[in-house]
């Protein structure tokens, strides 16, 4: 037997198929006997032939050496850490996460027994991975017995190599095991790479050798090398999140209409796009809204539940039934929310699922658009940006409503007009709408009292309303409608307008409160401090003057009213008249002196002052006020000047002719003249006897 040209024939089949399941042949160190014998004719003339053995020679076969390791589905091998077969391109795997894949290594050589040591190659990974087995969570390949092939390892103890019989094969598997911080996306590559040690087979006194054999020596296609080594990648792909979190039933943004808050069922929470507004009322506190979020990614997900605060309030999940979510977690829907770290967690969320939770916010006092923005984050990677955010504003009313200026409106100043009685008071006023939302405002006002005097010189209270005109331009002229509408932010004007009595008296009127008021918001403000200034004024007289005089003299018969003094334009009493008299001796003269005050204030320390005339004597002196007897213990009178007072009670010592008299009402008692009221009249009857 050409024993050489047999070893070289089997080694050429290897080199060509080595990628393939071939044993070599016969098993390295098999004895081949061989003994011959002739057969011939009995010389002797024997019937039976005669046979001749000749001696036994033994070959013993060589070993032929090779082997391979395969992707056990039979996919083509020779790949590299980035085109590895595709169904060993595995991705979605979690951070820390392991990936398993089966191969299969087979002894293409005649070597019973054959050792192959095997070592994972991450060469060209894309993303650092060692090629040991994992520690400290930085990640690692390690290779188990799987004789099945079911692709689960047959113990927990990993391998660093396997013997094969002749031809024989067995089953592994790789375990690449994801570090702890492996990021989205990143890529992990690992194949088994095997080495068989040279070695011997012994067969009594002889020794067969054989030398070390490389994977890389196989060749897939005969006579071209392989490319990559003859290696068998396998590629981990971290798993990428998404989620998207929007208004409620939008967790992808693009909202609109608008649903009741769920806690209270009074205020509407309007969607539009990635965002959505609750028009609070004026004075409340908190809102409810809820917000969806759905896992748009691959696999079951956990989220991370986050949100920025408005100023001076907070914000709180609860679950969509809005159950208080603890450390136990609740359980609604098939969802998971739970309180872990003081953080609140959405757990357990399938792909392409959705889930709800209720927001609540408590918020300040501070007017205007408050938004606070929403985010997710997932717990399947190991970064801290967030999946998605949305937001969420609360439009808190707000409201300033004060006199006008020219940096806005203030409330605490005060035009305090001056007007006249007769005529229309204007005050100009001013509204921001400093809330979060458009609203409309309507006005109102306590009614202005005004002192005001009849023509009997009874005074008393008039009260009289406030009407407003829009001046939505703030320009100081009508313009625009009311209730005057206002967008967030915007400023516009009213014009307060109050018709001052004809009557009124001089003095500033008590302050009036107006008030400003949302429609929507219910919103209010107020101008407490506002006030009308009426001046003093007087009827016009011929004289010019605020006090009017006219002096009469009794006379049988006159008819009331039927003279009048062109100075005062006073008419005289009944039996009085402004005519030339005539009296006799010893007989009495009346004068009848009228002073009406027609200033629209109080006059003080009113007097009336007349002289006894020559050739005559004091008879007596009375006063009527607004037409009613004044008591002598009520008149005082002086006839020094108003040095010193008299009750009228006392006798009056100077009568005679020349001597001046002051006579006044005094009904305090006090020595000094009363004071004599608007439209109110005094009337001194001032009786002489003619000497």
């Amino acid at each position: 037997m050409n024993t050489k040209r047999t070893t070289l024939a089997l080694m050429a089949a290897l080199a060509l198929g080595g990628a393939h399941a071939a044993s070599a042949g016969t098993t390295a160190g098999t004895a081949i006997n061989n003994t011959a014998t002739s057969v011939y004719d009995d010389p002797g003339g024997g019937v039976t032939g005669l046979t001749t053995t000749s001696n036994t020679v033994t070959t013993l076969v060589n070993p032929v050496t090779g082997f391979d390791v395969l992707y056990s589905d039979s996919s083509a091998d020779d790949t590299s850490a980035t085109t590895p077969a595709a169904t060993y391109d595995k991705g979605n795997i979690l951070p820390a996460g392991t990936v398993t894949t089966k191969y299969r290594v087979v002894n293409n050589g005649n070597v019973n027994n054959y050792v192959v040591n095997l070592s994972a190659d991450t060469t060209g990974s894309a993303t650092a991975l060692p090629a040991t087995a994992p520690s400290n969570g930085a990640g690692g390949v390690q290779y188990f017995l799987d004789t099945n092939e079911d692709g689960t390892p047959d113990s927990n103890t990993p391998i660093t190599s396997v013997t094969l019989t002749n031809g024989g094969t067995q089953g592994i598997v790789q375990v690449i095991t994801l570090p702890d911080n492996a990021p989205s996306g990143a890529q992990y590559s690992a194949t088994p790479k095997g080495t068989a040690p040279a070695g011997s087979v012994v067969v009594g006194g002889t020794t067969l050798s054989y030398t070390a054999y490389n994977e890389s020596s196989n060749q897939n296609t005969p006579g071209t090398p392989a490319t990559n080594g003859d290696l068998q990648y396998t590629r981990a792909t971290t798993y990428s999140p998404t989620a998207v979190v929007g208004p409620s039933t939008y967790p992808a943004a693009g909202a609109s209409g608008s649903y009741t808050d769920p806690s209270q069922n009074t205020v509407t929470i309007s969607r539009s796009g990635d965002t959505q507004t609750a028009a609070v009322a004026f004075g409340s506190t908190t809102t409810t809204f809820i917000n969806t979020l759905k896992n748009t990614g691959a696999l079951t997900d956990s989220y991370v539940l986050t949100s920025t605060t408005p100023t001076g309030g907070t914000v709180e999940f609860k679950t969509p039934s809005g159950a208080t979510i603890t450390a136990g977690g609740v359980t609604e829907g098939g969802i998971t929310y739970k309180l872990v770290s003081g953080a609140v967690q959405v757990q357990n969320v399938p792909s392409g699922s959705t889930a709800d939770v209720r927001t609540v916010v408590i918020y300040g006092s501070t007017a205007g658009a408050q938004n606070f923005v929403l985010s997710i984050e997932s717990l399947s990677d190991v970064n801290t940006t967030a999946e998605d955010t949305t937001t969420n504003t609360v439009n808190v009313p707000g409201l300033l409503f004060g006199d006008k200026t020219n940096t806005g409106p203030d409330a605490s100043l005060n035009p305090n007009p001056s007007v006249s009685p007769g005529s229309t008071a204007s005050v100009n006023m001013q509204i921001k709408n400093s809330g979060g939302a458009s609203d409309t405002f309507s006005f109102s006002s306590q009614q202005v009292q005004f002192q005001v005097v009849d023509a009997s010189g009874t005074i008393s209270t008039q009260n009289v309303a406030v009407t407003y005109t829009a001046d939505a331009t703030c320009s100081g002229s009508a313009n625009g409608t009311l209730p005057l509408a206002l967008a967030s932010g915007a400023t516009g004007c009213v014009i307060a307008t109050v018709n001052v009595p004809s009557n009124a008296l001089k003095g500033v009127t008590p302050a009036f409160t107006q008030t400003a008021t949302g429609a929507t918001s219910t919103a209010t403000a107020t101008d407490t401090n506002d006030t009308i200034t009426v001046p003093l004024i007087f009827a016009s007289t011929p004289s010019n003057k605020g006090v009017v005089m006219a002096k009469f003299t009794a006379k049988s018969g006159v008819v009331a009213g039927t003279e009048t003094e062109s100075n005062s334009g006073l008419t005289n009493p009944a039996g009085y008249t402004l005519a030339q008299t005539t009296a006799s001796l010893k007989t009495n003269v009346s004068y009848r002196i009228i002073a009406k005050n027609v200033y629209n204030t109080n006059v003080t320390k009113f007097f009336i002052k007349d002289t006894v005339p020559t050739n005559t004597t004091l008879n007596s002196i009375a006063l009527t006020r607004n037409g009613t007897a004044v008591a002598d213990a009520d008149t005082i009178y002086s006839t020094d000047g108003g040095t010193t007072w008299t009750a009228l009670t006392t006798a009056i010592t100077s009568k005679a002719a020349g001597t001046n008299y002051q006579v006044a009402v005094d009904t305090d008692h006090d020595n000094v003249p009363d004071t004599l009221g608007p439209n109110s009249t005094l009337q001194l009857d001032f009786v002489v006897t003619l000497g």
